[in-house]
């Protein structure tokens, strides 16, 4: 996609300037943003530990150096300035209210009026303190209640300074927490569902999730308007980004609701695969690493082996360190992760492709490479084939990578997933699985096995440190897997030359290994038998070709239709407040709850592209790098929003951009575009009176790895490189300051 076509035709239109009234403004959130402090956890420290996402860390230390940033948001001539409580700071412990925390906030509210902007609070941004969890969390018939005395003591004590509230961020995607799409392998946030939640269990939760939503937010108004009649509260719900007539078809799904029935029973185009796949085999258990690519097309379980990347060289090599690599023949295999990386580890390596690890290693022999970057499960097998021939070189006695080995299944085949989810825990968490490794590996020390890529679920999060008992083995029942306990057993795609995991032995053909030990207990558990099973030998290459078939051609029609054919990617929460929703969803006296229409709005499609909807849902969950531009929509969104509510002030509470979105647009160009619309809007009618850019610095991205691709800030922090973070301003933090004093583009 060009340039050119990622704006729309009001490029060279004159729209006059936005009033002195306007408020531009900057963002944080108090996860993102603040130093981790093991006193206060909450349930996104938990999540982000227990699914091996990145921890925040220091983040960009807003806790102590705020008021750096709420200077710079003033240098850039900004009127608001956002920010959310740490409900885990201020209430540690039901019922116990931390006045230290809370005389934090003062200040941080004091310094943002002082510099003479308007502060807006946020209650809830996307967690909350564990024993809230741990009380059933926002599902729970007592969370509005629960909800009600934390934003009681917020109000008592920091009301009267604040204007602006918003109760909860992004009330659209909390959803994600309790349902998930079906080509997703894991729920988007915390806290998940137990494992083998079944649809009707997901869509129940979503039910209760959003009426209590609406309840809470009805409730936390009402008290932060006792503490301040000028209080103005609201919520900013993440809009998606459709044409206005294709959202207006999506929100009929939920405002033609009428029964809590039909809601369940639509989430099945949500959470199901309508067309499933018939490939060679049921599940492929053959050393294959989870990578972000290979999730766009397979189901991963979660983790059962931890392997690392090495250099295998011969004994007599000169190479002693990776140093020594540089210039060198390097060998890697086609479709390994190793090919993907190998440019990454050694630069200045002559790499050479081959087909498979036996061509490997004869060219190794014959002195055709100096070494092959492969995963230790597969060297250290071939160092045992050829006792003193061969030598291992990593990284500071570990490996260069760390690779995780999940078994994978077909997308959309959820009850499999679930039960090989079941099966791989029990055997990690049995015993069995140290017993494996001991017998392949004999003399070797049995390490852990891995806890990383594990689906955290809510009972992860609110039993953590206990020990959970194994899930027994026993046949589940006949309708759960469909076709392959009528066929009478399961096929399993495996390695035949890798010892210690999937090995046959060419003289007897006896198949062994912790991957074959794997398989059996999965059969185990299916049919109560574990000789049910069949392998099918598969080469590096084949791995997920024989798990799909030719249905995956339907997969983006698929993706569309579901994404477009539920109440979930509805507008449902300004439709709630407008009186559209079902009362088994938004209550009757919830309607109308609000001062102002807040919402967020980053990325959309036009009319001509509507091919691009698969990668506005990734946007959707986080995967911004090729997060389709369209700033149109957003005019579009505004004049719907003041047609829905023509006696409220509209504010755009988060528009952003990564360094580089679309593939060519910059974040500078992003805001002037989507700063455009505002004005388009705003002389056109629509009484748009903010717009609050996120982010004013880098922030931790929701458990995402920084970098480009996950860096909204205005001012640039090394945050996994500078000791000092550093604020450094972008050209976008200037071409935002030129349009604040400009009043616009």
């Amino acid at each position: 996609m060009s340039n050119a076509e990622t704006k729309p035709s009001t490029d060279k239109a004159h729209f006059s300037p936005l009033p002195e009234s306007f408020m531009f403004g900057v963002a944080t959130a108090d996860h993102q943003c603040e130093a981790y402090d093991s006193r206060y956890e909450d349930i996104r420290d938990v999540w982000e530990r227990r699914r091996a996402l990145t921890i925040r860390g220091q983040a960009t230390d807003f806790w102590h150096r705020y008021a750096e940033d709420i200077a710079l948001a003033k240098s850039l001539g900004c009127k608001m300035f956002r920010f959310s409580i740490a409900w885990s700071r201020v209430e540690p412990k039901p019922g116990e209210f931390n006045e230290e925390a809370f005389e934090h906030y003062r200040q941080v509210i004091e310094t943002i009026r002082s510099h003479g902007m308007e502060p807006m609070a946020t209650l809830h941004h996307f967690t909350h303190p564990i024993h809230v969890e741990e009380r059933g969390g926002l599902i729970s018939p007592d969370f509005p209640s629960i909800f009600a005395t934390y934003a009681k003591e917020v109000a008592q004590r920091l009301g009267p300074l604040v204007r602006y509230w918003i109760s909860f961020n992004e009330p659209s995607q909390l959803i994600y927490g309790y349902v998930k799409p079906w080509w997703e392998r894991a729920y988007f946030m915390p806290p998940g569902l137990d494992r083998g939640a079944t649809i009707a269990d997901q869509m129940t939760a979503v039910r209760k999730l959003m009426r209590n939503l609406f309840i809470a937010h009805t409730n936390a108004r009402t008290i932060l308007k006792q503490f301040n009649p000028d209080a103005q509260v609201g919520a900013n719900p993440m809009l998606l980004g459709l044409p206005l007539w294709l959202q207006k078809l999506v929100d009929r799904n939920v405002t033609n609701l009428r029964r809590p029935e039909d809601f369940v029973a639509q989430g099945k185009r949500f959470s199901e695969r309508a067309l499933l796949e018939k490939g060679q085999v049921d599940v492929v258990i053959a050393t294959l690493t989870v990578t972000q690519e290979r999730q766009q097309q397979v189901a991963f379980s979660e983790a059962y082996y931890q392997a690392g990347q090495f250099l295998l060289v011969k004994s007599a090599s000169p190479i002693q360190q990776l140093e020594d690599v540089d210039g060198k023949p390097v060998a890697v295999v086609k479709s390994t992760t190793a090919e993907s990386t190998v440019y990454q580890l050694f630069p200045a390596a002559n790499v050479q492709v081959v087909e498979n690890h036996a061509d490997a290693l004869r060219a190794l022999d014959y002195e055709q490479i100096s070494a092959i970057l492969a995963d230790d499960t597969i060297l250290l097998g071939i160092a045992q084939q050829f006792p003193g021939q061969y030598r291992l070189i990593g990284k500071n006695g570990g490996g260069l990578t760390e690779e995780n080995y999940a078994a994978a299944v077909v997308k959309g085949d959820r009850e499999l997933l679930n039960v090989v989810d079941r099966v791989v825990r029990n055997f990690k968490e049995s015993g069995a699985w140290a017993a494996s490794y001991a017998r392949y590996f004999p003399g070797q020390p049995v390490p852990e096995p891995p806890r990383l890529g594990r689906r955290s679920t809510l009972a992860d999060i609110t039993h953590q440190g206990e020990a959970q008992p194994p899930v027994p083995n026993k046949p589940l029942p006949k309708p759960l897997l469909r076709g392959i306990q009528d066929r009478g057993y399961l096929i399993v795609a495996v390695k035949d030359n890798v010892p210690g995991f999937g090995y046959r032995d060419p003289e007897t053909g006896e198949f062994s290994g912790l991957e074959i030990d794997l398989a059996r207990a999965l059969a185990k558990q299916i049919f109560g038998d574990p000789s049910k099973v069949k392998f099918k030998i598969v080469a590096t290459q084949e791995r997920l070709p024989v798990l799909r078939s030719v249905v995956r051609i339907f997969d983006p029609l698929m993706k569309i239709f579901s994404a477009l054919s539920t109440s979930l990617t509805s507008n449902w929460w300004h439709l709630g407040m407008a009186g559209k929703l079902p009362t088994f969803l938004c209550p009757q006296e919830c309607v109308g709850q609000q001062d102002f229409v807040g919402f967020d709005y980053y990325w959309g499609i036009s009319n001509l592209r509507l091919n691009r909807i698969q990668q506005l849902m990734d946007a959707a969950f986080g995967r911004f790098g090729n997060a389709p531009v369209w700033s149109g929509v957003l005019y579009d969104m505004l004049k719907l929003h003041a047609q829905l509510f023509p006696d409220k002030e509209i504010l755009i509470v988060e528009n952003g951009c990564v360094d580089v979105a679309d593939k060519v647009v910059k974040r500078e160009d992003y805001i002037r575009q989507h700063i455009q619309q505002v004005q388009r809007a705003r002389q056109d009618g629509v009484n748009v009176v903010g717009y609050v850019s996120w982010c004013i610095t880098s922030n931790r991205e929701w458990g995402l790895k920084f970098g480009p691709d996950s860096d909204f800030g205005l001012y640039h922090v090394g945050l996994d490189n500078d000791p000092e973070l550093k604020r450094q301003p972008t050209t976008a933090a200037a071409e935002y300051r030129e349009i604040i004093k400009k009043g616009g583009v």
